[in-house]
């Protein structure tokens, strides 16, 4: 991709690239996982830009189960996707 996402201040999420064809494995870090509202969003931009759901891994830094954010991710489609919580407070 060579280019980055990013979040503006207006709550939404940005990311430049060309069409990715092929199984490409992508690896989002990010530092929380709350609701899973951050994370389906960047998931979606993945999947229009063509990459699998089962090819995506997310690392996220801290997790708070108790917001279900996991489910959410069920929810819409991505339960294929690889979560691992570094740090999961509350429980899993």
């Amino acid at each position: 991709m060579g280019e980055e996402a990013h979040v503006s201040t207006d709550d939404t999420i940005e990311m430049s690239c060309t069409r990715l064809d092929g199984d490409f494995s992508v690896v989002v870090v990010d530092d929380v996982l709350v609701t899973g509202a951050t994370l389906c969003a960047v998931l979606e931009l993945l999947v229009k830009a063509g990459v699998k759901p089962e090819n995506v891994t997310a690392t996220v830094v801290a997790e708070f189960p108790v917001h279900r954010g996991r489910k959410r991710l069920l929810r819409r489609g991505y339960g294929q996707v690889h979560v691992q919580g570094l740090l999961v407070f509350g429980g899993a």
